[in-house]
């Protein structure tokens, strides 16, 4: 019996992995259209030692506010305590990648194989507009990120749920 049941935990990865790689091609595929191309980038130049390094975007309160709001709405859903945000919450590139019903499936898999999760840690990057998340769940501590849109209205064009670390 335990055999078969390390046998379904590891189907339920596998198509968690999947699909998980679904949510970062449609994180991937946003993040190259809204990146110039390095071709057209000015090429460096040397900088006198004097100039100050590239600053971080200026804070955007309205955007880290619509982050935390987009993650709380993905984690109920993820828990099952709400029902998955509808498409609008998403850019077209990310709902052409990933439909609602692969994305249930996924919250649903991962969630069987790990158990009830809360948020365990947060880390911010230097924009307002992506985060990482570890969740501490039941059986496992899984990290996730998200990201959204520079601009009103803050949709959500990445979503990565990477594979858990087990708890021993």
């Amino acid at each position: 019996m335990h055999n078969h049941t390390k046998e379904t935990r590891m189907q339920r990865m596998s198509r968690h992995a999947l699909l998980s790689t679904a949510l970062a091609c449609a994180a991937f595929a946003a993040q190259a259209q809204s990146t110039p191309e390095a071709s057209s980038a000015p090429a460096p130049s040397a900088a006198p030692s004097s100039e100050a390094a590239p600053q971080a975007p200026a804070p955007n309160p309205a955007a880290e506010k619509a982050l935390a709001q987009r993650f709380q709405a993905l984690l109920a859903a993820f828990e099952g305590k709400a029902a998955l945000p509808d498409a609008k919450t998403f850019t077209d590139d990310f709902n052409k990648q990933v439909n609602g019903d692969q994305m249930k499936q996924v919250f649903n898999d991962v969630h069987q194989s790990v158990g009830s999760c809360k948020v365990a840690a947060q880390m911010t990057s230097p924009t307002p507009y992506i985060t990482s998340y570890l969740l501490q769940c039941d059986k496992a501590y899984v990290p996730m990120d998200i990201g959204i849109e520079e601009k009103a209205p803050y949709r959500v064009h990445s979503l990565l749920i990477r594979p858990g670390y087990w708890k021993k």
